[in-house]
């Protein structure tokens, strides 16, 4: 009897381990899946937010302007990245919006996926030739991981010339394909690229 006791013990500390590796391997798989889904999202919002910047007509820069408009003069206060939720939610658009329209142009990502959300703000103007300028935009994308954790923030660098009419994009496009016929030395299109959360 005692025998089998022995044998049997360790034979359950052996399932009631496996069991719980198990449940520990579907945990980190499902975190996993979580944060793949939330950068994707922030991925796809970064995308439109570059695609809109380039769509707009290219004649003049547009002015910064306090919120709720779209692009934000720069700010020395806590960057958008660390923001709430609800600050996202009040300065932010959701991917796929079209700000002229206010309303959703497309829905980017499947049901159930998180959305994400982007955020333009201006960092500086270059003179260049006679009504050309150039500027430069830091776009901010964010998306929170379901049902919790921390959001994914993605952050890129944006060189805009103005000056052309013919210098846009349709919506939706690939972003700045106006930069490869642009025959200027001017950067144009992404130019750095960070994740910060």
């Amino acid at each position: 009897m005692l025998l089998c006791l022995l044998l049997l013990l360790p034979l359950t500390l052996l399932v009631s381990l496996t069991w719980a590796d198990s449940r520990w391997e579907l945990r980190l798989a499902a975190r996993d899946l979580a944060e793949q889904r939330a950068l994707t999202a922030a991925r796809s919002a970064l995308a439109w937010a570059e695609a809109w910047l380039m769509s707009l007509p290219g004649e003049a820069r547009p002015p910064p302007c306090p919120a709720p408009c779209t692009i934000q003069p720069a700010s020395h206060g806590q960057p958008p990245g660390g923001q709430s939720e609800r600050w996202w939610l009040e300065h932010a658009h959701a991917d796929g919006w079209q700000p002229e329209s206010e309303s959703l142009l497309m829905v980017r990502q499947p049901r159930g996926t998180p959305v994400g959300r982007w955020w333009i703000g201006e960092l500086w103007v270059e003179p260049g030739a006679p009504g050309a300028q150039l500027t430069y935009y830091r776009v901010l994308a964010r998306a929170a991981r379901a049902p919790a954790g921390e959001p994914i923030v993605l952050e890129s660098i944006v060189a805009r010339p103005w000056g052309h009419r013919d210098w846009q994009d349709p919506l939706p496009a690939v972003p700045a394909r106006f930069c490869q016929a642009v025959a200027t030395p001017q950067p144009c299109g992404r130019t750095a690229w960070q994740r910060q959360q």
